[in-house]
């Protein structure tokens, strides 16, 4: 990337203007809640610039199908000792608050034939503008949030949408009030149904680690049908999560190490099962100009005859009877 110096040095001044931003966020109104996206706080390994234009789409290409995932045969060069197992890797992805770069995302998925990619939405703030979030970098339309009317006219069919909470609040602010976080997480699943016909079991955190409570999460697992909850404290690590209701990813999608964690991702053989999974916002894509890695790093996923592509509600499908919700 050109200008490497000066994009880090730009990107550690906009990262701090975001972040502080966000602590200016109280309370538990819906005008103070519209403006606290946890992306705000970029991750400690994010080394990302503003890009001056949003990237143009590039040409369609003919996509590479993914082979077929077959069992990895176990050898050993003694024939009669114990075959040692051979753990399964996944591949999971996120983005939140239901941007208007959602359709892009969608159509890079769609090229590749994966839908391993999970929509935590706000269906409180449909169409809403967060102006402030790109004016710095002289974009004030990049946070745009879809329509009502753009989502029921199918963008999301045939992939995971899971909750984000109506109007992105502080939960942590609102968890005295436990009527309010239930209409929060409650009211947003009943919509998100409504929109997909499908009951989502899942939510991200709105808000920068650490946005939750052990009794915010006692109240949601007890009053909705919410089972899982992504945070954004990136690990760099491949582990599976402790429990479900904090379920912490790999990395962001605009941390620098995305690329090198992919790469170590493909070369590793592990004993026990392990996840990659990458987390960030539509709207990254455009501000930081990432729409090449995007696609490179789902090409890469798609391409690999070891690596399993789930969405996160699948993920939660497959484990809930291994990892509970609750720690």
């Amino acid at each position: 990337m050109k200008d490497s110096y000066r994009r880090r040095l730009s990107c550690l001044f906009l990262s701090s203007l975001l972040l502080l931003g966000s602590c200016f966020v109280s309370g538990c109104t819906k005008e103070d809640v519209s403006q606290t996206p946890e992306s705000l706080a970029p991750t400690q390994a994010a080394t990302r610039v503003p890009a001056k234009t949003p990237t143009k789409a590039p040409a369609t290409s003919k996509p590479t199908a993914k082979p077929t995932v077959k069992p990895t045969a176990q050898t050993t060069a003694n024939p009669t000792a114990t075959p040692t197992k051979t753990g399964k890797k996944y591949f999971t992805m996120s983005f939140d608050d239901g941007t208007v770069q959602d359709k892009r995302i969608i159509q890079i998925l769609k090229k590749y034939k994966v839908d391993c990619v999970t929509f935590f939405i706000n269906t409180g703030l449909y169409g809403a503008k967060w102006s402030w979030v790109g004016e710095s970098a002289g974009m004030p339309d990049v946070h745009t949030r879809l329509t009502e009317a753009e989502i029921r006219s199918g963008i999301y069919k045939g992939y995971d949408v899971a909750v984000h909470t109506l109007t992105h609040p502080s939960l942590i602010d609102c968890e005295n009030d436990k009527v309010r976080v239930l209409k929060e997480v409650g009211n947003d699943a009943t919509n998100i149904k409504s929109l997909t016909g499908i009951q989502p079991v899942g939510m991200a955190w709105p808000g920068v680690h650490p946005a939750y409570t052990k009794n915010l999460i006692n109240t949601i697992v007890q009053g909705t049908t919410v089972r899982f909850a992504r945070t954004t404290k990136d690990t760099s690590s491949y582990r599976l999560p402790a429990a479900f209701m904090e379920w912490h990813p790999t990395c962001s999608m605009s941390s620098s190490m995305l690329m090198p964690l992919a790469k170590r991702f493909l070369k590793r053989t592990d004993t026990e099962d392990t996840l990659f999974y990458v987390w960030g916002h539509g709207y990254e894509l455009d501000l930081y100009d990432l729409w090449d890695e995007f696609e490179a790093l789902i090409k890469m996923m798609s391409e690999a005859d070891n690596i399993i592509l789930v969405s996160n509600t699948e993920f939660y499908k497959l484990y809930k009877n291994k990892i509970p919700s609750v720690a």
